[in-house]
């Protein structure tokens, strides 16, 4: 604990594995937190400030936004957070689990207009849902499936393609559903994988999630160089990059993705904010001078959505 129970905005970070742009985001556009200021302008957070982090950050993973609740004080948040069903265990009390394993035997019998079917008829009351109750545990189970060489080069090529099918006709529905709302210029998302990654499953969920609460989005998808990547970022006006990587240098990414960050960040300066994320994404960066965080899972993601003024 810090001394006098007084905590820096980088400790926050530390104790609740938020990042430090959405600790900020949720002070400045719903007042979530009023932390104190030092003799030399630093914030000071306290217990109660750590506590309410922890409360948020739990509760937006039950459904709830952010800004409903933020200005509920701590007691009334922990009442809400035990009268709220847990959405990310959900799927493991329900049919979810019974679907995936399915969809594993279809894959392995290589029934795969079977396979299509599942997918298509899967669904949810709403996209996050669905990305975290379908296309997230699947995605798992598949990789998990490859890890353990039980699957053929052909049949994660054939499943992946099936799934990404699917994640673009939920794409399209909500794309004609939204419509001309999707019109927020003032946050603009450009997403990509670094050049040499070509894994894009990830990114397409992204995409998904992005969509899903409003905002335009621009997806250049894997394999994208530093420099392409900086330049459509610039022209497309965009206000964010999400940049996703699941392979390391070694795994055929062409090189480390921080060196691929620095080299983006000296082409669009420090004006836009970039969000990093993926398997090859170190934890809990957190740079306001260089506009720089990481995003650790779908839910973080979600919370950034959500403090930037989002809508289902």
């Amino acid at each position: 604990m810090a001394k006098n129970d007084i905590f820096s905005i980088r400790q926050v970070v530390e104790l609740t594995g938020l990042t430090e742009f959405t600790i900020r985001g949720w002070e400045t556009r719903y007042s979530a937190f009023a932390p104190r200021r030092s003799d030399t302008g630093r914030r000071e957070y306290n217990k109660s400030d750590i506590e309410r982090a922890l409360l948020f950050r739990e509760l937006l993973k039950r459904g709830h936004k952010i800004g409903q609740i933020a200005n509920f004080n701590n007691q009334k948040l922990q009442k809400l957070f035990e009268q709220t069903e847990d959405l990310t265990t959900r799927s493991g009390t329900e049919h979810r689990p019974e679907l995936i394993a399915h969809a594993m035997e279809l894959m392995a019998l290589q029934k795969w207009a079977e396979l299509k079917s599942l997918f298509k008829n899967s669904s949810a009351p709403n996209t996050p849902q669905l990305v975290h109750e379908f296309f997230l545990p699947i995605v798992q189970a598949l990789t998990s499936n490859v890890e353990a060489g039980v699957v053929s080069i052909s049949q994660e090529h054939i499943f992946s393609s099936l799934l990404k099918e699917k994640i673009y006709a939920v794409l399209s529905e909500l794309e004609n559903k939204k419509g001309s709302r999707l019109k927020n210029k003032k946050n603009q998302f450009v997403l990509a994988t670094p050049e040499g990654d070509h894994h894009d499953i990830g990114l397409l969920l992204a995409q998904l999630l992005i969509r899903s609460y409003g905002f335009v989005s621009l997806y250049l998808g894997p394999h994208t160089p530093a420099r392409d990547l900086s330049e459509t970022a610039l022209r497309f006006e965009a206000s964010h990059l999400l940049i996703v990587s699941t392979a390391s240098k070694k795994g055929g990414a062409q090189q480390e993705l921080l060196s691929y960050v620095n080299e983006v960040q000296k082409k669009i300066g420090s004006h836009l904010q970039i969000l990093i994320a993926g398997r090859q994404a170190p934890g809990l960066i957190n740079d306001p001078q260089s506009s720089l965080n990481s995003i650790a899972n779908f839910y973080e993601l979600e919370n950034c959505l959500q403090t930037l003024g989002g809508q289902l």
